[in-house]
């Protein structure tokens, strides 16, 4: 798999050289409606054809040059967006074009009774509960006929209704609390605020949910349905006010993904949870202390004394972070080092505490951009999820393995370690890389509890390096 760095997907895929064969494969998908057949094309140039040649790497057993015609199997192409940035094609076509790719056999499938009547339902629920049309002249005006696009297919959402539809996930209650939802936040917004008895023009996502469905405040939850169809239909309307020039596009929905879940909704009104989402971190010196800090996403959103470390060093699990940090303290003490004797580029440890939340990804975004050098150290479990989370961490910087090789993993192994599901095994084949190699071949996971001893002398090297304008005792 080609490493993609920080670019946004929709930055990446706009590069012209790669625009015959996104063409090509989305044409293949909407004719085969979905992941199968081949996509031909002609290559045109030298230059199209070293950027095809890497971006497939060995995936594809022809050599790519000019004037051939390149058959690209739509799997091979589906796992590569999937690995480099965990789209499949439909979200890819939607993050370039910002519409739905919409399939011949569901072009049909609209024109279908079915698809006309969930929408006749919504609209007749939606007139006897609000006393309202769901095309009433103001929501449609402030909604840009959101609803009514996303009957014809020409909305974002479009795809969560076609799959709660097949899936019988009761589309008419996710529908029409979306609806409902759309209308409270743009046509009678300070009527909910003071049904909530809130004083700030704001309201939050789990409040927003119990208003509306009356009852249930996780409704809107990302994991669920409605919320899901809620946030693409806030999404497109953000990008239709840009387009109209009523909105200047947010700069921070320019420069990363990371933050645009959380930007849509407050541009929306909506604040979501920035509590819950947290990290821990350690950098001992005059400004962070010589204790472990505990931050959430609400506090990190307003810092402003972020200070340039050398390095991060990324840990996932909270024991193996406190064990370093009674480690470097020890360290320090016995030494006679001080806070105030701390440089500036002392690299800093961080605990994510299992998968990355916001809160992580804000802090390591935070810190390479006022380092462009700081390079990010990740050590996790030798499991699955440990393996997807340095993938992620790819996304957000330059990346290299903390004692996360094949060497440690193999040291570590024994009868006692527990086991990989097959479906794991299958993910990790799918993986081009040394550590997924071997994980496959010895079926076993080990835990980062188990390599506290490697990982300490790593980094009390890398405490020494940093400190070695100092005179340390023995």
């Amino acid at each position: 798999m080609e490493v993609r760095g920080r670019k946004s997907a929709k930055h990446y895929y706009s590069d012209p050289l790669l625009s015959n064969l996104l063409e090509a494969v989305f044409k293949k998908y909407r004719g085969q409606n979905g992941v199968r057949g081949h996509a031909t094309i002609r290559v045109v140039s030298d230059a199209e054809a070293a950027r095809l040649q890497e971006f497939f790497g060995n995936r594809l057993e022809q050599w790519i040059r000019p004037g051939v015609e390149v058959e690209v199997h739509l799997k091979v192409f589906a796992e590569e967006i999937a690995l480099g940035y965990e789209l499949d094609i439909p979200e890819l076509y939607e993050v370039l074009y910002e519409m739905p790719l919409v399939t011949n056999a569901e072009k049909r499938q609209l024109r279908d009774t079915a698809w006309y009547g969930l929408f006749e339902k919504v609209e007749s629920r939606f007139l006897s509960h609000m006393k309202n049309s769901a095309y009433n002249e103001i929501m449609s005006e402030r909604t840009f006929g959101w609803f009514k696009r996303l009957n014809s297919g020409q909305a974002a959402g479009y795809r969560i209704v076609q799959h709660a539809m097949r899936k019988g996930n009761d589309p008419t209650r996710i529908l029409f609390h979306c609806l409902k939802a759309l209308w409270y936040l743009f046509v009678e917004n300070e009527k909910m605020l003071v049904d909530m008895g809130s004083h700030v023009p704001w309201v939050r996502l789990p409040m927003l949910s119990e208003y509306i469905t009356e009852g249930d405040p996780h409704a809107f939850d990302w994991k669920m349905p409605a919320g899901r169809l809620l946030w693409y239909a806030l999404y497109d309307i953000n990008n239709k006010h840009i387009k109209s020039g009523q909105k200047t596009a947010n700069d921070h929905l320019l420069v990363s993904d990371l933050m645009k879940r959380r930007y849509i909704y407050r541009d929306s009104g909506i604040m979501a949870d920035d509590i819950s989402s947290y990290l821990h971190v350690f950098v001992p010196n005059e400004l962070y202390g010589t204790t472990a800090r505990t931050w959430n996403l609400s506090e990190l959103l307003s810092r402003q004394d972020w200070f340039r470390p050398s390095d991060l060093y990324v840990l996932e699990n909270p024991s193996v972070f406190s064990f370093l940090v009674d480690e470097t303290i020890h360290f320090m003490e016995t030494n006679g080092i001080t806070k105030e004797q701390i440089p500036d580029n002392f690299p800093a440890l961080m605990c994510t505490s299992g998968q990355a939340r916001d809160a992580v990804k804000y802090f390591i975004y935070q810190y390479t951009e006022n380092n462009s050098e700081c390079i990010i150290h990740y050590s996790g479990d030798f499991d699955l999820p440990g393996v997807q989370m340095q993938m992620k961490m790819e996304k957000l910087g330059k990346v290299e393995l903390f004692r996360m090789d094949s060497v440690t993993y193999k040291k570590h192994i024994h009868s006692r370690n527990l086991s990989l599901s097959e479906q794991d095994i299958k993910i990790l084949e799918e993986m081009e890389s040394d550590l997924s190699r071997t994980m496959v071949e010895e079926r076993r996971k080990v835990y980062q509890e188990a390599i506290t001893k490697e990982l300490r002398e790593d980094w009390i090297e890398v405490i020494k390096d940093s400190l070695s304008s100092y005179i340390l005792k023995s």
